[in-house]
Order: C-alpha cells, then structure tokens, then sequence
C-alpha cells in the first residue's frame, strides 16, 4: 500500500505526498530500521537518521514543523497532518488495521492471479492471453530456433535473442521458451513480480513436459539403438508414427566436450547429451513429425520424417547450445536403411565446423573418400605428395585454383609471369613430376584436400 493512499483512508491531510510502499507503521519514539517504514506520533527528532528507511510521518504540527516538511519535500518521503481529535496512538492502530486489510486483499488477488495461470498453463497460447490480460502489457512466447509461438497485443517485428532488460522491455528465461514483456520502465517495474512468477510457471511445466517426453522417447530410443545395430525388425517403426516410402533423415548432434578426464567432466558430458536430446526432442514435437531420438557417446542420433530437411536441420542446429555441429544422412525412405544413414551422417558430421549443419549429399566425392581414412593417414598423405615449403604450397593452391592459367595465377600471387614460371619449376623439381601431368594434378588436389580435412579435424 503506498504512502498517499494509507493517508487518504484515514483523512489525514497530506502535505508532501509519496508514492512510496508502506510495509511497517512505528510509534516515533520506537522506531524501527526497516525499509518503508511509516513514523506515527508527536515526535521528529529521530527523523534525520531515519531518513534512509522512511517511507513517511504521520505528525502533529510541532515548532519545527516547517523544517520538517522541507526535509520531507527533499528527502522524497512523505508527511500527513494528525488532527487534534486523533491521538497518535488511535491513527497507529488504525493504520495498522488499514495496512493488514490493504495486504489481505492483494494476498486475495495474488492467489485468484495464481489459480487463472495454473488452470490455463497445460496451454501456452492461453497462458498469454490470461498474462496479458492481468498485466496489460504486450507478450510474447519465443522458442529457442527463433519461431514465435504465441503473443498478445502490439509487439514488434523483432525480439531479444538473450534474456534480460532492455530500455522497453524485459526477456525472461522460461524452461525452453523465452517470455517476452514489452513497454515503459515504470510499467515494467509495477509487474516485474508476476511476470517473473509466470516465468517460473513456464520453466516448471517445461520440465514436466521434458519428463513426460523423455517417457515417451525411451521405447523409441531402444528401438532406433536396435536398428543402428541390424537388430530390429523395421516394420515395428509403425509403432512410432515412421511410416513405410516417406522421407526419413537422421542426424547426428555434437556438442564441444567438457575438458578432463575426471568423474566431474564425465558428469558434464552427461549433461550436455541430455540437453541436446531435450532440445531436438522440443522441437520436433513442436514440428509435430514422428521421430526416434537417442544417444551415442556425446552425440544425440536423431531420425524423423522429413518435410523440409534444410530448415530443419537448421532448427535443429538452432536449439543447441552454441559451438554444436551436425551432420544429417541423404533422404532415406525405409528404416531399414537406418544403419547406411547413420554412416553417411558420421561422415558429414566430420566434415563440419563448430556452429554448421552439413548433410552428406553437400560431400563432394573426395571428400567422401578422405574422411573414411584416419587422421594418420591423412597426413601421411600430405606429406607423401605435398613435400613443399608453404611459400610453394600458397602458389600451388593459386595455381590449381585458376587450373593451371599462368596469368590469372600470376595476378593473383602478385608476381610477374616469369617470376611464377620459376617457382613452378622448383616445384616440379621438387616433386620430381611435371604439373602438366594429369596425375600429378590429381595427387596434389587429393593431397591439398587431405591437409584441409586434418586441419579441421584438429580445431
């Protein structure tokens, strides 16, 4: 309850109002240091060192009285007249009374607040709306892959990507959404509560709904395990919604992992995992497509049926934590074929960079070849047939790349044609082959190919 409307229910004649919350009323002669509180009584000689915690007086008229109000008036706390009639320990109680009937009251709406939210939380779209309703701001419900899933009210084209505050609204995380509240400070500030409360309502039917999920995907989970082994009879897929000649494409999900080798680092390992299986699971349910969602060493294997693959593997990319790479098979359409598909997604997954989504069919063939091959033999291939200085090597990667164009090469190095011509010639005599010999162009593109592999390989 705030200063001026306490002073009001009692009549009392306000000379300096406030706006600040009351949570306490003390006699003057026993104040008390909390925050808020309301002086009440004849006496203001503890006002100056209560200044901090004070929210107001409630006074009779003193000789002093005029230095009273001009502390009041720049100190920001308020000051009401006590008549005559009123004696200060009447007003206490009265105050009291009012304050404990003004807590009551929001108690009431608080708890009414409470049961409208919980009865509409199962759905997230009527959740807004009761939200919006109650607080009378604009909202909205983002997932992490960017998709608004449900707003109320004029909220703009573009929303945070982190939580937190900013000059017109505020981000609050809410389990795997992100609730969005926009207007004014001062309208922020006035149901900063609520809005948090609702967070915590949404984080916690998150995890419910993660439980419930993670029941559900353990059956699936035993089932793609059986297929990734050639044990399962793959008309059973059925039974999870896969359906026999429609796309299918699995993926496989790879988060940085926790440094060490402790019983700490494994545990973290652990954790990672469960967050990007939690994190495909959402959305693939979100997309509402039949899928089978499990986990091999630090990498979730995921198989769904396929709409519109570039995008969602970019979802998919989008939900996981950052520096996560993925790679996704070629469209299969029988399960049967999950064994083949988990092969081609390995060796995209190899191919990838922190951050990137890279499918099978994106492979060119040497690609394809090399990343069959371990990281030893990759770079006893480089050293077998690119024995060069990285000078040679830098002229080499032109040459090959403007296909043996002498001028283009040369403009691109920066160099005359002649001086380009030499340094071909000790390249050649290095290798101890001719560049105009097609095999010779096929081992150094083969070779090249191999060093930027393992060096990827090595981030």
């Amino acid at each position: 309850m705030r200063f001026d409307d306490l002073a009001q229910s009692l009549r009392l004649e306000i000379r300096v109002p406030s706006s600040k919350e009351v949570t306490l009323l003390e006699p003057s002669e026993r104040p008390s240091l909390a925050q808020g509180v309301v002086l009440v009584g004849s006496s203001t000689r503890l006002v100056p060192r209560l200044r901090p915690f004070l929210a107001g007086c409630f006074v009779r008229v003193e000789e002093d009285f005029a230095a009273l109000e001009q502390t009041c008036l720049a100190s920001g706390y308020g000051l009401a007249l006590l008549p005559p009639w009123l004696s200060p320990a009447t007003a206490l109680d009265e105050a009291r009374r009012r304050l404990a009937e003004a807590r009551s009251q929001e108690a009431l709406g608080m708890v009414n607040t409470l049961e409208l939210l919980l009865a509409r939380l199962a759905d997230y779209r009527g959740f807004l709306e009761a939200l919006g309703a109650i607080t009378g701001l604009p909202l909205a419900l983002l997932a992490p892959w960017g998709e608004v899933l449900a707003w109320v009210g004029a909220v703009p084209a573009h929303h945070p990507k982190e939580v937190g505050r900013g000059p017109r609204h505020l981000a609050l995380e809410a389990g795997e959404w992100r609730l969005v509240a926009y207007g004014e400070g001062e309208r922020l500030n006035r149901v900063v509560g609520l809005l948090e409360l609702a967070a915590r309502l949404l984080r916690l039917r998150s995890r419910e709904r993660s439980l419930e999920r993670a029941q559900e995907e353990s059956l699936g989970a035993a089932f793609l395990d059986e297929l990734l082994l050639g044990e399962a009879e793959p008309e059973r897929a059925l039974a999870f919604g896969l359906q026999p000649g429609l796309a299918l494409a699995l993926a496989l999900i790879e988060a940085p992992a926790p440094a060490g080798r402790h019983r700490l680092a494994e545990t973290r390992r652990r954790e990672v995992l469960v967050r990007l299986k939690q994190a495909a699971g959402a959305y693939l349910e979100r997309l509402g497509v039949p899928y089978l969602l499990s986990g091999r060493g630090a990498r979730a294997v995921v198989l769904w049926q396929v709409h519109d693959v570039a995008r969602e593997v970019q979802g998919l990319l989008s939900t996981a934590p950052e520096g996560v790479r993925l790679g996704y098979s070629a469209i299969h359409t029988d399960p049967s074929e999950v064994q083949a598909a988990y092969r081609e997604a390995l060796i995209a997954l190899k191919a990838a960079r922190a951050g990137e989504a890279l499918g099978f069919g994106q492979l060119d063939p040497v690609a394809w070849v090399l990343l069959q091959q371990s990281p030893e033999d990759l770079k006893a291939l480089v050293e077998r047939f690119l024995p060069v200085s990285p000078k040679e090597l830098r002229t080499l990667e032109r040459y090959l790349e403007h296909s043996g164009d002498l001028t283009a090469t040369a403009e691109a190095l920066h160099v005359h044609p002649n001086t380009l011509r030499y340094r071909l010639q000790k390249i050649e005599e290095r290798l101890g082959a001719s560049l105009k010999s097609p095999e010779t162009l096929a081992r150094l593109h083969l070779a090249l190919r191999a060093r930027s592999l393992a060096e990827e390989g090595e981030r």
